[in-house]
């Protein structure tokens, strides 16, 4: 499996904020233009790059929104466990209505729990892939975001795990 789907599902919680979060340091840099050491023409690049970084992490988290809608309760739950930092498992899964059968094999084991995500994760994957989100795709169009870039690092890191 590809490091890439990891990375992505990691930044998905960053994402669901990211167009307001973006849309603010574009319109403060440009209000603040006036105090830029930067040439008039630089300013305006570094800006329509920003809008082009903006739009593109939009669309990551509308096909994210896509691909994890067409999972099932359970596989979002294991998604969310582990890459979205839902902490109380128990809670978590019983807050969501995961019957009790359910519950026990998603968490009655360690090693039954990473199987499962590993299962889970491989699908996103081709979900992914079937979407367009290949990882040509990734490293062409998110690699060189800073935020993406960071993430895959933190991934790079703990790959061992999951």
């Amino acid at each position: 499996m590809e490091n890439y789907v990891k990375v992505v599902l990691c930044a998905y919680p960053l994402l669901r904020t990211v167009g307001q979060d973006y849309a603010e340091h574009i319109r403060n840099k440009a209000l603040l233009s006036y105090v830029s050491a930067q040439s008039t023409e630089r300013l305006a690049e570094y800006l329509a790059e920003e809008i082009l970084r903006k739009q593109k992490l939009e669309q990551l988290k509308e096909l994210l929104d896509r691909v994890l809608m067409k999972l099932s309760e359970v596989e979002r739950t294991l998604i969310e466990i582990r890459y979205f930092g839902k902490k109380r498992v128990k809670e978590l899964l019983r807050s969501k209505g995961v019957k009790s059968e359910e519950r026990a094999a998603l968490i009655g084991s360690e090693r039954s729990y990473f199987r499962q995500l590993r299962r889970v994760v491989a699908k996103v994957g081709g979900m992914l892939a079937k979407e367009g989100l290949t990882k040509e795709v990734y490293m062409a169009e998110y690699a060189d975001i800073d935020i993406i870039r960071k993430i895959h690092i933190f991934v790079e890191k703990r790959d061992g795990e999951v």
